[in-house]
């Protein structure tokens, strides 16, 4: 019973782990989706922040900035069908410019 219990424990930190680092490199998707969308403000503050956690010149950065160009490149025509990959994509990037621009507007008094 107590060995079932640690392995348990063991497989919910690792799943955490795990699902952690797939996120540090939603980031990377992101500046690929603006970049592709030519919104170089967005780009810019997602590339610092991959490039402050040291994510570029991962493969798994490449791939995700890859995809997120591609998802931008999608979004922007119309008669697109999108995947779940792609809407995914795009409520990360949703997500990341609301943060933003709430973060900015926080600080302006009117």
């Amino acid at each position: 019973m107590r060995t079932m219990l640690i392995c348990i424990i063991f497989l919910m930190v690792v799943s955490r782990v795990g699902r952690a680092a797939d996120n540090d490199f939603s980031i990377c998707a992101v500046a690929g989706f603006y970049a592709a969308n030519h919104n170089q403000f967005l780009t810019d503050l997602a590339e610092r922040i991959a490039a402050k956690n040291n994510l570029f010149g991962d493969e798994r950065c490449t791939l995700a900035l890859k995809a997120g160009k591609d998802t931008g490149g999608r979004f922007s025509k119309p008669n697109e069908q999108r995947t779940d990959s792609d809407n995914l994509i795009i409520r990360q990037a949703t997500h990341f410019s609301n943060l933003i621009y709430d973060s900015i507007l926080s600080r302006v008094k009117f």
